[in-house]
């Protein structure tokens, strides 16, 4: 149930600042203001990803992964 929560939450997120920027990338008439938005997003993105990614390949080699609470 936390998992979901935590995707809910990122994928909401996601959603909502995305729509918002691509309004925001429709309604702007200057080129730099679109590269900065896509920019913003891409880095954004690629953060996410690699956290998740070494997240993922940290939980494998957790020594401490069969002791419970």
């Amino acid at each position: 149930m936390k998992n979901f929560g935590v995707i809910a939450l990122i994928s909401g997120w996601m959603l909502m600042s995305g729509w918002g920027a691509y309004i925001g990338f429709i309604e702007v008439k200057f080129l730099i203001y679109k590269i900065s938005i896509i920019l913003i997003w891409l880095g954004i993105t690629v953060l996410l990803l690699k956290a998740i990614f070494d997240r993922i390949q940290e939980s494998k080699n957790d020594p401490y992964k069969d002791i419970e609470r």
